[in-house]
């Protein structure tokens, strides 16, 4: 079956959806049945949970649904308990605790970006996030313990595949990132339990990954934990975690959920990375009624994300490249974007990933002509309202990431093997002054963009920053006054 007609398979999968509003994935597959502009019967979820009545806070009856299928069968598509599969080696003896290291995490993590998107709409979804908040951070901060690499690290990515949710639990995710960090040796996490204790994990490496991406933490780290989830890959295109041989013959060379997990944060990371492929043999193990399933009751959940991803890889790397994130705390006050150092941390990530560094980047290096002048005239209020105005037309330039050089100097870093950045940048160059006038006035003396563009390889950011602002250096002694428009130059 080619990709498309996977995806599409999956997709009336998951439309086929009797949701079990009880189960620990209600949420879950309510989002899937949302991502697709389907009906996911919310208003009829939530007078439900409404009804139902939490027990003690640390019981499994603390929240307004199940956190595992102990007490609810889950809907029709759901296999019968007896035909779960073993998920991994750890956990083969022990289903129920299988079980909760996939659903309580998902349960938080979609339970919370669920609410959160219902929450301003309906009051009935605000007091039961209100409710259900300090839960979510409850249950979450007992992966800090850093006791089980691949639940805690699971747990992680699912806050971390969740922007809304991220943005609630986000001290929490990045504590379990800053405990694990450490735990890194030569580029791997590894496992502390028998039949995997002290081998490498593809697996928790891959979701450790995802997580220092979405929180913009440990950049250089992020760099080695992709270059050694990348030669985690087997010869059939999926991903596995080392085994000792009599379990890799019961569990198989490579599982579902590393593979999406790898997949995942590579196909976003790495432009040298052959996505189709690793997806060519995740579409093997789809079922022939369009689910994908790794344990048994997850399968709504893991359908939705290998929905997700066969979508990603229709469309070009540029596209979908994931430029690490920098919480709003961590950016510049007056503009809202990541400071330097981010682009010093990026810098070292594009060089240590072979993928990235041998990658073709574009870089713009930007001034502010008459910058100087307008703030003696008008005042260093106004002046950063020009830096805040500049700042959110480079904020919205496709496929590339601005940043704060300092003062009145911006950088722009295209997504790798992005092409038109300079072409984008004109467009914005073009718009300026009437975005200028409307903004502070007809009367009042330009602030013009200088903008230079060159093209380098991901690995000498640094240098092309160098050289973009010694030319700069060159074209303001040239063009002290440029038109109101500035100008714009590319080098080579």
């Amino acid at each position: 079956m080619t990709l498309a007609g996977a995806r599409a398979s999956a997709a009336r999968a998951i439309a086929s959806i009797a949701i079990d509003d009880a189960s620990p994935f209600a949420a879950s597959e309510a989002l899937a049945k949302r991502a697709l502009g389907l009906d996911a019967g919310d208003l009829a979820r939530l007078r439900f949970w409404d009804t139902r009545v939490p027990g003690t806070r640390v019981g499994d009856d603390r929240y307004r649904w199940e956190i595992s299928h102990r007490r609810c069968k889950g809907g029709a598509h759901v296999p019968p308990r007896a035909e779960w599969r073993s998920l991994r080696p750890e956990a083969e003896r022990d289903p129920e605790t299988a079980e909760l290291r996939l659903s309580l995490p998902l349960a938080v993590a979609d339970g919370c970006a669920y609410l959160d998107e219902l929450a301003p709409s309906n009051e009935i979804a605000a007091r039961l996030l209100a409710e259900a908040e300090p839960l979510f951070r409850r249950d979450l901060a007992t992966s800090v313990q850093a006791q089980n690499p691949w639940a805690d690290t699971f747990a992680l990515r699912a806050v971390a595949a969740q922007p809304r949710a991220l943005e609630r639990l986000r001290p929490l995710a990045t504590a379990i990132a800053s405990s694990y960090a450490p735990l890194v040796v030569d580029g791997a996490l590894h496992g502390m339990r028998f039949p995997l204790h002290e081998r490498p994990l593809v697996s928790a490496s891959a979701q450790l990954a995802a997580g220092l991406c979405a929180l913009g933490q440990d950049l250089p780290l992020l760099g080695k934990l992709l270059a050694t989830v990348r030669g985690g890959q087997r010869a059939s295109g999926g991903f596995g975690d080392d085994m000792p041989d009599k379990f890799a013959e019961k569990f198989g060379e490579s599982d579902l959920l590393t593979t999406l997990a790898a997949a995942d944060v590579l196909g976003a990371l790495d432009p040298s990375f052959d996505l189709e492929r690793a997806l060519a043999w995740a579409v093997t193990q789809q079922r022939p009624d369009g689910f994908f399933v790794a344990f048994g009751p997850e399968l709504g959940w893991l359908t939705r994300e290998m929905w997700r991803l066969l979508g990603a890889a229709a469309r070009p790397f540029a596209e979908r490249f994931r430029f690490p994130s920098l919480p709003a705390a961590n950016r510049d006050r007056k503009t809202s974007l990541p400071f330097y150092a981010y682009f010093d941390d990026l810098s070292r990530l594009f060089a240590e990933l072979a993928g990235l560094a041998s990658a073709t980047v574009p870089v713009a290096f930007l001034d502010l002509a008459g910058f100087g002048a307008f703030n003696n005239a008008f005042g260093q209020d106004l002046g950063d309202a020009v830096l805040a105005a500049i700042a959110r037309e480079l904020d919205g330039v496709p496929f590339a990431r601005a940043v704060r050089d300092g003062g009145d100097e911006f950088l722009v870093v295209g997504a790798p093997t992005r092409g038109n950045l300079a072409a984008d940048l004109d467009t914005l160059r073009a718009a300026w002054p009437a975005r200028f006038r409307a903004a502070f006035g007809e009367g009042v003396p330009p602030v013009a963009p200088r903008i230079l563009v060159t093209e380098t390889r991901g690995d000498a950011l640094r240098a092309a920053r160098e050289k973009l602002g010694r030319s700069m250096g060159s074209i303001k002694s040239k063009s002290k006054t440029p038109p109101a428009e500035g100008i714009l130059a590319t080098i080579p």
